[in-house]
């Protein structure tokens, strides 16, 4: 397996340089932290627009950086793909696809990436390292959110994070891009003028565009996403379409109300023959999950069924049937942070931009905000 180089940060195990998960737990791996080698990024600059200013996070394809364009005036996040990776292929096209992909996406609960670009080869590498130029996001991860609270949510805030992923990903669903590695660490929170909890939506890494996509090679039972949140087909390596991700919001939701997965294990390989093979737990036969209302009870038992068609067909079809459940479960959800397009015509500020329904906006219940529209 070669030095152990990288590190599980769930139960600290170390694994060589080529592992990018954990095998006991599915965790994304980390490489040492680069100041205890010595940071060569920190005080970088790139191309005379971007100060490298901070390391904020590392993850299993590479490190994020806290950045400065002193042109404009406004901080980055610059993500540098590990030097590790640089000879395997897959996982450069893999660094800079998300890049493409989530650049030609637009919404406000989708990260932005403002451009990518390489750096100078450095002493010992004979290829330019790639790099990603992002928004940069000052909240936590959702997955941090859920480890703040004991592993669960109160409905009415589940329920409107999860409105905000649907109608994101309903954005990538709408241009035929499915994300395939929608999990908790790649849904972050930020504090937005009155809202706490803005969801981004992070990572296109895996996304497939179109039906004829072969931009990353795929053998035949490659497992895309971590394998807790992996729907049925991804866990017999078949292809992944809206429902596959429609499958991961409902596995993130479920975790969310009842502080555990649908489905856990001693490994990845059997969580994945449990999203194959097992019927979906009850969520209100967890103990966190037992005060869910029946109406959204039954929704995430449907869109967590083996079979793609009997879920919803998209993410924001989801989503107006969650509006619709709440309301069947007379709910009164006065926290409800959810773009209008999720639920029809969106509503618009002065500035032509659609307005979030947040709760220092309205305080409109699911009920009122519930109708169905074609």
């Amino acid at each position: 397996m070669g030095e152990a180089r990288r590190t599980c940060p769930t139960c600290g195990e170390a694994y060589g340089s080529e592992a990018l998960f954990c095998p006991r737990d599915g965790a994304p791996l980390a490489a040492r932290k680069p100041e205890a080698l010595g940071d060569p990024y920190l005080g970088l600059h790139i191309g005379g627009k971007l100060h490298l200013q901070r390391l904020i996070g590392i993850g299993s394809m590479g490190r994020v950086y806290r950045a400065s364009q002193p042109d404009i005036g406004r901080p980055v996040a610059v993500k540098v793909l590990h030097r590790e990776h640089m000879k395997r292929r897959d996982l450069v096209a893999r660094f800079l696809r998300e890049g493409r992909v989530a650049g030609g996406l637009s919404h406000p609960n989708l990260v932005t990436v403002h451009g990518s670009g390489e750096l100078d080869p450095s002493p010992g590498q004979s290829a330019a390292e790639p790099y990603l130029v992002m928004e940069f996001l000052d909240g936590l991860t959702l997955r941090s959110a859920l480890a703040a609270t004991e592993g669960a949510l109160p409905l009415p805030r589940a329920l409107a994070v999860v409105l905000s992923i649907c109608d994101a990903l309903g954005e990538a669903h709408a241009k035929d891009i499915v994300h395939r590695d929608l999990k908790p660490e790649n849904v972050m929170l930020v504090h937005v003028g009155a809202d706490p909890d803005f969801v981004k939506v992070l990572d296109f890494g895996v996304a497939r565009v179109g039906e004829a996509d072969s931009s990353i090679a795929t053998h035949a039972g490659a497992i895309l996403g971590t394998a807790l949140y992996a729907c049925p087909e991804s866990a017999r390596g078949d292809r992944v379409g809206p429902p596959g991700d429609v499958y991961s919001i409902a596995t993130v939701l479920f975790e969310c109300l009842a502080g555990r997965p649908p489905f856990t294990g001693k490994g990845p390989v059997d969580v994945l023959i449990q999203h194959a093979q097992a019927a979906p737990p009850d969520v209100r036969s967890e103990g966190q999950g037992r005060g869910v209302p029946e109406p959204l009870a039954r929704l995430l038992e449907t869109n967590l069924a083996k079979s793609p068609g009997e879920r919803s067909a998209d993410a924001r079809a989801f989503g107006r049937s969650l509006v619709d459940a709440a309301r069947a479960s007379g709910l009164d959800v006065g926290a409800l942070m959810q773009r209008a397009t999720l639920l029809g015509a969106p509503s618009v500020r002065s500035d032509g931009a659609p307005t979030p329904l947040s709760s220092s906006v309205t305080r409109k219940t699911l009920r009122d905000l519930g109708t169905r529209t074609s």
